[in-house]
C-alpha cells in the first residue's frame, strides 16, 4: 500500500519528518475499515525512509473520536459479530519479539518516535491510537476518553498492560474506569499528555520537537533507546543491562559517535545526516 491508496489519511515527509493526519473530517476521522491497516503502511513506510527520524500523527480537524457509530451500530446489531478486513500488511522491523507482535502494538516495535498531536476529540479507539505513542502533546480544549466502561468493553487491545507501566495503575484506573472525557489539564496532571498546547497551535509544537529529534538525536541512538524503553523493559533487569552494555560498546565504534565527539569538541551541533 502506497500513500495514493489511503483514503483515510495522508502522509507526507518534510523536514526528516513523516506527518500522518487522519483525514475523514467529516466523521470526525472515526475510525473503521481500512483505518488499522492505512496506519500500519503509513508508519512502516516512515521506518522503512532513511531521511525520516521521527513522527507526528495528528487529526484534521479532531483528533479521533473512537469507532465509526455506524460500525458499532452494525456490531450491537448482529450479537457482537464482526469481521476483519482481510488486506495486507507490512512486516513487523526485524528481530521483532513474538509477544509484540500485535497490531495495536505495531508503533512500539519502530525505530522511530511518534508524537501524537491531538486536538477536539480523542476517544476510544482514538485514545487507544494516542496511547500507542512515544507522546502526547494535546491541545488546550481537547477532550480525552477511554470511552470503553461506557460501552460494556474492557480495556482494549492490550491497553491495562501500557497504560499503567505509563501513568501508574491509580492513574490508569481513574483514566479507564469512568467513560467520561477529561480535558487535555486533567491527561496532563495524570501523566498522559506530556505537554498542553495553546488552541492552533499543537501540531507546529509537535513538528518542532519533532524537529529538534531529527537535528540533535542520532537516529541510531533512538531506535536503541526506543528498543530499551518498550522491549528490554519487559525483561529482567540482568538481560537489560546486559544488552544495554551491548549496544554501548558496538555504539562505540560507530559513525555517530564519532561525529557526536567531533562536534562536541569543536562546540558545534552535531550532523548525524
Amino acid at each position: 500500500m502506497k500513500p495514493d491508496d489511503f483514503t483515510r489519511m495522508t502522509l507526507s515527509v518534510r523536514d526528516g519528518i513523516g506527518v500522518i493526519t487522519l483525514n475523514r473530517p467529516e466523521r470526525k476521522n472515526a475510525w473503521a475499515g481500512s483505518s488499522a491497516a492505512e496506519y500500519r503502511w503509513a508508519l512502516h513506510l516512515c521506518e522503512q525512509d532513511p531521511a525520516v527520524k521521527a513522527v507526528v500523527l495528528t487529526g484534521e480537524g479532531d483528533f479521533c473520536v473512537g469507532a465509526d457509530s455506524v460500525l458499532l451500530n452494525e456490531i450491537g446489531s448482529t450479537g457482537g459479530r464482526y469481521e476483519v478486513e482481510k488486506v495486507e500488511l507490512p512486516p513487523y522491523p526485524p528481530d521483532t519479539p513474538a509477544e509484540l507482535r500485535h497490531n495495536h502494538l505495531y508503533p512500539l516495535t519502530l525505530s522511530i518516535p511518534v508524537i501524537a498531536a491531538i486536538r477536539g476529540g480523542c476517544a476510544g479507539a482514538g485514545f487507544l491510537l494516542a496511547t500507542y505513542a512515544d507522546f502526547r502533546f494535546v491541545e488546550d480544549g481537547a477532550k480525552i476518553a477511554s470511552a470503553f466502561a461506557g460501552l460494556g468493553l474492557p480495556a482494549e487491545y492490550g491497553m491495562a498492560w501500557l497504560l499503567p507501566r505509563m501513568v501508574g495503575i491509580p492513574n490508569a484506573a481513574q483514566m479507564i474506569y469512568l467513560p467520561a472525557a477529561i480535558d487535555a489539564r486533567r491527561a496532563e496532571e495524570l501523566g498522559w499528555a506530556q505537554r498542553v498546547c495553546p488552541v492552533g497551535t499543537v501540531v507546529d509544537t509537535a513538528l518542532d520537537y519533532a524537529r529538534r529529534l531529527v537535528l540533535e538525536s542520532s537516529r541510531e541512538s533512538l531506535r536503541m533507546m526506543k528498543r530499551q524503553l518498550f522491549i528490554d523493559s519487559t525483561l529482567s533487569i540482568d538481560v537489560a543491562y546486559r544488552r544495554s552494555v551491548r549496544d554501548m560498546n558496538e555504539a562505540l565504534h560507530s559513525e555517530d559517535f564519532r561525529e557526536g565527539v567531533r562536534a562536541l569538541r569543536e562546540k558545534r551541533q552535531p550532523n548525524f545526516w
